[in-house]
């Protein structure tokens, strides 16, 4: 192995001598089309990739279009490019574009065309990545759910017949949208990623040839066309593909050299060394810690890829938010799962409300090193406003307003039907029985295969949780013949990777001693869900609160509150336990302070009215505080809360250094 030194812009190597390549910007403004070469081309070089027959580098972070409002996309481009980057890395969500089966979607936050133009127009390269399965930590891994209504033996991620249809009716709708935006075409989208890290689940490799075969035709033979894997041998052999780069993944403190020269470079014999996902933080889930990595080890690991003239992608440069009902899960023995939570702040060197850390600064300084050229001026932090407590009154509960909510009335069976089956993608379904027989006092109330969470009540009053989260799936009850049994059945997001196949709902028999229940209706509840083109508050009136009983039925809670100037801010739950915020009828996910650790969540300043009154609406699931004057309020703070028991990342740790 050589000896590298790194002595100002030069790689001093044992017997031969490599010049690292410096950060060059792209340059694609509408104005310098004219000065771009007759014939645009980006490909992979001996040691390097090549634009326009050039030695380039690229230096990319990921940012999702959905996870940001469109209005503060140039924004977030601007503050990458400030940072010394020359290319945005993205996804595409299959499952926000095509919701239900053949019903397309390609506006507001997920106008994908608007996304890469802008991107271009801050002078950014695209590193796309359009799955089909993605991870992201989004629901079923970017798949849409429906999948699992159209075929139950479907087998995802392979070459079944039954999901190559699907697969390339969807890659035929969105690639044809996004031809022209190649960098052959006069766009910013220089490369494709075939599948995502398949080489952990499979090796299908009539699968792999089917996506890359698809991919070139679709968006034209001068795409470079990658895939990525882990790090080790086994995982590369079954996620890579004749005819593309190979590519790997690893975080801050991983050893660079061995990942690169060892693994790597094993697969390719030339071309560029690339880490496709660079991890300078980790996602994080609801019921654990808040993981962060110190910029120290972040730095330290950029620089030794840089010494070795290595193009890498920072996954992620920008977090954002899991809006609505866009979080995934993962998966724990014994049929368990952990939730990711709605922030998806990742440690990132852009916070998840667009505000520049030490992280993000550290970086800069060690880019503008191997700048050509100075970087610019950075943009500033986007002001936060702490509008202070808003009071709710109570609206009514989850059953008062079951025919608004259901409007299609219950779907009867004899045995429970899945959310999928009840054409349901996200949120809540109520399950509802009544008991036949007597029983014994107690007696013990078992779902088999709860997916995921489920309040319990007996004529209404609420008797206990089930949680798939706590492996907890029955419960001890005191019921008679007669009475009726609900579950309200929560859906806390389909697993985001490993076995997707995630159908939710009660799968499996509901028994009482052993004795097994028939005769059910289920009501799909219709909540806000994102994304939303027309966002409507609900038009459900403040209502006297008769019991205390009301406060732990799931219900519903509005409040309105002024705004002068409409600037980002923080909502803050003291006293709650569980449930969804709609903000002027836009879903901005799940509150869990309970479980923690995010205790706030992030509202963007372009979801507020300015200079009028503004609506909040809570669908709390569990228990309010509203039992005394002045409890029933949440309050808009200026700082985020994400570590549930210390100050926002105060602490680190390195999760992912392969």
């Amino acid at each position: 192995m050589m000896f590298l030194a790194l002595v100002g812009l030069t790689l001093i190597a044992v017997a031969s001598e490599a010049v690292i390549l410096p950060i060059r910007h792209a340059k694609f403004h509408a104005a310098e089309q004219s000065t771009l070469p007759a014939k645009r081309s980006f490909e992979v070089g001996k040691d390097c990739f090549l634009k326009d027959g050039q030695p380039f580098r690229y230096i990319s972070g990921s940012f999702h279009y959905w996870r940001q409002p469109p209005e503060y996309w140039e924004d977030t481009f601007m503050k990458m490019r400030a940072a010394g980057l020359n290319t945005v890395q993205t996804y595409l969500n299959w499952n926000l574009h095509e919701p239900e089966p053949l019903q397309y979607n390609f506006d507001g936050e997920v106008d994908i065309r608007r996304y890469f133009q802008t991107a271009q127009k801050c002078g950014l390269l695209v590193v796309l990545r359009p799955g089909p399965f993605i991870d992201a930590e989004v629901d079923m891994g970017g798949l849409p759910y429906w999948l699992l209504r159209m075929n139950s033996s479907m087998q995802l991620r392979t070459s079944d017949p039954s999901y190559l249809h699907y697969v390339d009716r969807w890659y035929r709708k969105v690639l044809p949208l996004i031809h022209d935006l190649t960098y052959a075409n006069g766009g910013p989208i220089i490369s494709a990623q075939i599948e995502n890290e398949y080489g952990w689940v499979g090796s299908d490799l009539v699968y792999k040839e089917f996506l890359r075969d698809l991919t070139k035709e679709l968006l034209g033979p001068d795409i470079v066309l990658f895939t990525t894997d882990g790090p080790v041998d086994s995982a590369v052999v079954g996620g890579r593909v004749d005819g593309t780069l190979t590519t790997v993944d690893f975080g801050a403190g991983a050893n660079v050299t061995h990942n690169f020269l060892d693994v790597e470079r094993k697969f390719n014999s030339d071309g560029p060394l690339v880490n496709s996902e660079f991890y300078p933080g980790w996602l994080d889930h609801w019921g654990e810690g808040w993981i962060t990595v110190d910029w120290e080890t972040v730095v330290m690991t950029m620089q030794q890829m840089l010494q070795l003239n290595a193009s890498f992608n920072t996954y992620m440069f920008y977090g954002g938010s899991n809006f609505g009902f866009v979080a995934g899960s993962n998966t724990q023995d014994n049929d368990g799962m952990v939730p990711v939570t709605q922030s998806y702040d990742y440690d990132a060197p852009i916070s998840e409300a667009g505000d520049l850390t030490v992280k993000y600064m550290k970086i800069r300084e060690l880019f503008q090193k191997y700048s050509p050229g100075p970087l610019g001026p950075v943009p500033p932090s986007r002001p936060k406003t702490a509008y202070g407590k808003v009071h709710l009154q109570y609206t009514g509960s989850l059953f008062d307003h079951l025919e608004t909510l259901s409007a299609e009335g219950p779907v009867s069976s004899p045995l429970p039907l899945s959310f999928e089956v009840l054409k349901q993608a996200y949120g809540f379904v109520l399950y509802r029985t009544q008991i036949p027989f007597n029983t014994r006092d107690p007696s013990k109330l078992a779902v088999d295969t709860l997916h995921d969470r489920a309040v319990v009540f007996l004529d209404r009053k609420p008797v206990g949780i089930l949680s798939r989260t706590a492996v907890v799936h029955s419960m001890d009850i005191y019921a008679e013949a007669g009475q009726t049994l609900e579950l309200l059945v929560q859906n806390e997001g389909r697993v985001c990777s490993g076995p997707i196949n995630d159908m939710k709902g009660i799968l499996g028999n509901v028994s009482i001693d052993g004795n097994n229940l028939t005769d059910w209706q289920a009501f799909p509840i219709n909540l806000p869900g994102f994304p939303d083109n027309d966002p409507q508050p609900f038009a459900f009136k403040a209502r006297k609160v008769r019991s205390d009983v009301e406060l732990k039925r799931p219900a519903f809670y509005r409040g309105e509150f002024y705004v002068e100037v409409a600037q980002d801010t923080f909502l803050q739950f003291d006293g709650w336990r569980q449930g969804y915020v709609f903000v002027n009828g836009r879903n901005l996910g799940r509150y869990w302070p309970v479980q923690g650790p995010q205790k706030t969540l992030y509202v963007p300043g372009v979801f507020l009215f300015e200079d009028g009154i503004n609506t909040l609406e809570l669908f709390e699931v569990e228990s309010a505080p509203c039992r005394h004057h002045g409890q029933c309020f949440v309050s808009f703070v200026d700082q985020p809360y994400l570590n549930g028991t210390a100050t926002f990342r105060s602490g680190t740790r390195n999760p992912f250094a392969v």
